[in-house]
């Protein structure tokens, strides 16, 4: 008789969890990130086209996945400390392979309906989107990945009691975003998990 093989071998484990990142979260973000920032032509030059006063996160309209708000003091020879009110619609698209989410598409609507007034808020949010929130208007989230990894992993050096009785240790050994869509008033992130987890038993609770 031939000596069967275990193929039931502990190669750890493999989950894929959806996150979602409420719009609040993500306004917080991009409010400390955006509002006060002055729109400059080049890097350190003197001219500049306004500076964002406020901003604010809604589901984009359809066809574009989220709507951002801004109010912005113009710093122009004709809009010289005029407050505009536009909102910016915007269409994402997400990398595996690079762990990237980019812009694909996007929308100004302005209060000014002109064609000058319309050509250079376009012209604004093309230079706020390159230089401030990532070149070529991508964002990198590699970089929060492997910190929220680091994260994990420490917790779980120390055991941890998940519930009364029940003990969680070991290591995550991957963390990665499959996929990256807006959906109703949220941002969900498929995230993949790999890696090599306990849990132990010390206490049982048999119901009566």
């Amino acid at each position: 008789m031939k000596e069967e093989k275990n193929t039931n071998e502990n190669n750890g484990i493999s989950i894929q969890i959806p996150v979602k990142i409420k719009l609040e979260a993500l306004e917080k973000v991009l409010q400390q990130k955006l509002v006060g920032f002055k729109i400059q032509k080049e890097e350190g030059s003197s001219k500049q086209f306004g500076e964002i006063l406020s901003l604010k996160l809604f589901p984009g309209e359809p066809g574009y996945d989220v709507c951002i708000q801004q109010e912005v003091l113009m710093k122009t020879v004709l809009f010289n400390n005029k407050k505009i009110n536009f909102s910016f619609q915007l269409k994402l698209g997400y990398e595996e392979e690079t762990q990237e989410l980019k812009i694909e598409d996007y929308k100004v609507d302005g209060e000014h309906k002109t064609w000058l007034a319309n050509k250079l808020l376009k012209i604004i949010m093309t230079i706020l989107f390159k230089k401030k929130l990532g070149g070529n208007s991508k964002f990198l989230v590699t970089p929060k990945l492997n910190e929220l990894l680091d994260q994990l992993n420490k917790k779980l050096e120390n055991i941890i009691e998940v519930k009364k009785g029940i003990l969680l240790f070991g290591a995550i050994n991957s963390f990665q975003i499959i996929n990256l869509y807006f959906k109703e008033n949220g941002l969900i992130a498929l995230v993949s998990l790999k890696g090599e987890l306990a849990a132990e038993i010390s206490e049982i609770e048999i119901p009566d």
